[in-house]
């Protein structure tokens, strides 16, 4: 090697290994920064695989992070279909799907690797960068946004590439998330999926109703009381229930209990951590189980009689 270029040091076990995504190695991509506000000397060697290093051709960018962070959108766009994947099925619900046809059939039973592998290169962290043991430069993930698993270089990347998977007109996205804030992604995404309309007008009345919304919730919250504290209970100890022919399942009531989520004000504060950690299995489970503990919660404040001597759980809530 010259002395024209640095390469960055390699740990063993990352031979072979592009530093953006984690795919097998075909040449390392002469970084040079541009703009160079840090007055970079050399170009920096960085592993790639033909597909990260044929992205970085086409990239000027003045930091390492912010080269990372343009192959990750490069590679978001390529696979942006893999990505819906995820969005659209479970890995149980493809398995059980009932495919016909040559087509179809392949579908079925490539689609789940195919997000995964996608999943696994936008979502690789690389290896810290350093030469001769000292570091190469400060790697920012500040405006990095996580959604269902799958990570965006930032928000506004989030935004466009989550608008298209579902469906959803990205600029009315835009206006939702910017009224909810960027960590309540979650909820910003159930709401424009129920709300938006065809019209500008139809688009106009809903912001105007979310408005009203989160107001009132900022009044409510600032009016509520402390949080309580909440009690770990083993599934074992909690009773599965029945109310209004909706089964209330235990996994739900013990994630309540755990939280001190005692009303229905204090699990619409928590809704977006209540979906993001039911969500891991499925969306359908998840909005099964909030909906689920709504009426579970609602009959506990509406009939005090009810939830002193009839609720089997009565005495796991007593300890918050």
């Amino acid at each position: 090697m010259t002395d024209t270029y640095q390469s960055i040091d390699v740990p063993f076990e990352y031979r072979h290994t592009c530093w953006f995504c984690g795919e097998p190695y075909y040449e390392s991509y002469a970084f040079m920064a541009s703009p160079n506000y840090d007055n970079q000397t050399q170009p920096i060697l960085i592993p790639s695989c033909q597909e990260c290093f044929g992205i970085c051709r086409g990239i000027k960018a003045g930091g390492l992070d912010l080269l990372r962070d343009k192959v990750k959108e490069g590679l978001h766009k390529k696979y942006q279909k893999h990505l819906q994947i995820g969005v659209n099925w479970t890995k149980e619900e493809l398995e059980e799907s009932e495919f016909e046809g040559k087509a179809l059939e392949g579908f079925r039973e490539s689609a789940w690797a195919m997000y995964e592998i996608a999943k696994g290169r936008v979502n690789y962290t690389g290896w810290p960068l350093t030469i001769d043991g000292l570091p190469v430069a400060s790697m920012s993930t500040a405006f990095h946004v996580e959604f269902d698993g799958i990570t965006y270089t930032s928000i506004n990347q989030a935004v466009e590439q989550l608008a298209k998977a579902y469906a959803i007109p990205q600029a009315y996205l835009e206006d939702v998330v910017q009224l909810v804030g960027r960590d309540r992604l979650a909820y910003a995404i159930r709401f424009a999926k129920t709300t938006y309309g065809y019209s500008a007008a139809e688009r106009e009345a809903s912001i105007g109703s979310l408005r009203a919304l989160l107001a009132e919730e900022q009044a409510l919250a600032e009016a509520a009381p402390k949080a309580k504290q909440g009690v770990d209970v083993p599934l074992s100890e909690i009773k599965e229930l029945i109310l209004h022919r909706t089964l209330i399942p235990t996994p739900a009531i013990q994630w309540i209990l755990k939280r001190g989520v005692t009303s229905l004000q204090q699990l619409a504060e928590a809704e977006d951590k209540f979906f993001e950690h039911f969500g891991q299995d499925s969306e359908l489970t998840a909005f099964t189980y909030f909906n689920a503990i709504q009426i579970y919660l609602e009959q506990r404040e509406i009939d005090l009689d009810w939830a002193e001597n009839h609720d089997p759980n009565h005495h796991l809530f007593k300890h918050i």
